[in-house]
């Protein structure tokens, strides 16, 4: 809110072009919305950009606890699991997006949650998700290649918790 004494200012008289929390550069009668060279055909469109979007611009009906188990892998995968994973759902009325629990399975990097039409396909597909890092970890390792720190770390962690499957 202005007043006489404060135009285009805050409360200590600061003008909104000096506001250290966000600074902006006020040009009186322009209209534009962001920075030059700043293009919204430039912005990325990637899977974690994706979730993230849709899970805070729905309309989120639950957030509930379940478990990965042996039984949700996919019956085609090689990699199965062997231990059972906690998980984080949220129910977003169109999908379920499904995430293993930081607490059981801490993995390094960025955890894009899967989303699915039910919640068994949520769980299939984050079963087999895990399975794929795995796979490709197990790729790099045995390639003559020394893992990063942060992927060993994920390396033994998915270890743990994936076998091969048994026939």
């Amino acid at each position: 809110m202005t007043t006489p004494n404060m135009p285009n200012g805050d409360e200590d008289g600061r003008p909104l072009a000096e506001d250290q929390a966000l600074p902006v550069n006020v040009i009186p009668n322009t209209n534009w919305a962001s920075p030059e060279g700043w293009d919204w055909h430039n912005t990325s469109t990637s899977q974690p950009n994706a979730a993230t979007f849709h899970i805070s611009h729905s309309d989120v009906t639950r957030v509930f606890t379940d478990v990965l188990t042996p039984a949700d892998s996919p019956p085609d995968a090689y990699l199965v699991l062997k231990k059972d994973i906690p998980l984080v759902i949220i129910d977003s009325l169109d999908q379920y997006w499904a995430a293993e629990s930081k607490t059981a399975l801490p993995l390094n990097g960025l955890r894009v949650p899967i989303a699915a039409d039910t919640l068994a396909e949520a769980k299939s597909q984050l079963a087999a998700d895990l399975a794929a890092q795995l796979r490709l970890l197990m790729m790099l390792s045995t390639g003559g290649m020394t893992l990063a720190p942060a992927l060993q770390e994920n390396f033994l962690m998915l270890d743990a918790f994936l076998e091969a499957r048994r026939t």
